[in-house]
């Protein structure tokens, strides 16, 4: 009878493995979205309030009722809209004040990146990736790519929304393989080589196609779902190519934020289509780079950077 429990045990394992490599193979994005521990949910706040801002006759009794339902992102919006940088003569003691001193759009920055952080604390992603680092990057990319959403004549939050998440799925991936993860980071780092191609090779899907999925999953806007899964790949998004080449664009930037010697960065040499794509010129790189550091101390403060 034991041995017939055992042999039962191990026909359980044996199809259970052939199980996870079948559905890594042939859905590998149900396998990671459905198999990832603390995946927030869909962000219907986020979701609304680009809804709201993309109306001309937005106002702000719409914007304080949507947030009014978050006590916790409440209390952080007051105390933002009395730190330093925006504070007035008198603190503001209500939501509504709170909201006009701040300005929608600073608002929903903070909104977003309240839901954002969430996603840090996927289980197991701080061993395969590190965490803070890939969210100040994200913060980074956020601000650089509405700078450059609004240069293109798209709005910042729509630029904000795409940059912020634009890593994500690099989060489910190294909540899901952990110490694997890390390895192919490393891999990618001693190489040169594409984190995109090595992470198609192991693990059949990257991380710009799995956040792209996850983007459609929590029924975010077409353009942020093509954003974020075509961002290193823009000659293969089918749709929505501005917004994907201002997040392309806006990473670059983002990275010459936080470089030690900017002489060593690859700022001044975007690819060819992102360039096309928004007629940018060197010139103009700079001059949005310039306006992204200025943004980045804005939200420095209010997103503890």
């Amino acid at each position: 009878m034991n041995s017939d429990k055992t042999n039962g045990g191990f026909q359980d394992a044996v199809a259970r493995k052939i199980h996870d490599e079948r559905l890594r193979i042939l859905n590998p994005v149900k396998r990671y979205l459905d198999g990832v521990v603390n995946l927030p949910p869909a962000p219907m706040l986020v979701t609304d309030l680009l809804a709201l801002f993309g109306k001309s006759d937005c106002d702000i009794d719409q914007v304080v009722e949507l947030i009014s339902y978050e006590p916790s992102l409440t209390a952080q919006i007051l105390r933002d809209s009395n730190s330093v940088f925006f504070g007035g003569e008198q603190p503001s003691t209500d939501i509504f004040e709170a909201v006009s001193r701040l300005g929608f759009y600073q608002v929903y920055c903070l909104v977003l990146s309240f839901f954002g952080a969430k996603t840090k604390s996927m289980e197991g992603a701080d061993k395969g990736v590190n965490v803070d680092e890939l969210w100040r990057h994200s913060v980074a990319v956020a601000v650089s790519a509405s700078v450059v959403a609004e240069e293109a004549g798209q709005t910042r939050a729509i630029g904000f929304t795409a940059g912020l998440l634009h890593d994500i799925g690099k989060l489910v991936l190294a909540s899901a393989e952990r110490e694997r993860y890390a390895g192919l980071i490393q891999r990618a780092k001693d190489e040169g080589a594409l984190l995109t191609s090595l992470e198609r090779a192991a693990l059949i899907i990257d991380h710009a196609e799995l956040g792209g999925e996850l983007m459609h999953r929590w029924n975010l806007p077409a353009d942020v779902v093509a954003a974020v899964g075509y961002h290193h790949e823009l000659e293969a998004a089918p749709t929505y190519e501005q917004l994907t080449a201002a997040v392309q664009v806006g990473d670059m930037i983002a990275h010459q934020l936080f470089a030690e010697d900017l002489a060593y960065t690859d700022l001044l040499a975007p690819s060819t289509a992102a360039s096309d794509k928004l007629q940018l010129s060197p010139d103009d790189l700079l001059r949005l780079l310039a306006k992204a550091q200025v943004e980045m101390e804005k939200l420095k403060g209010m997103l503890d950077l």
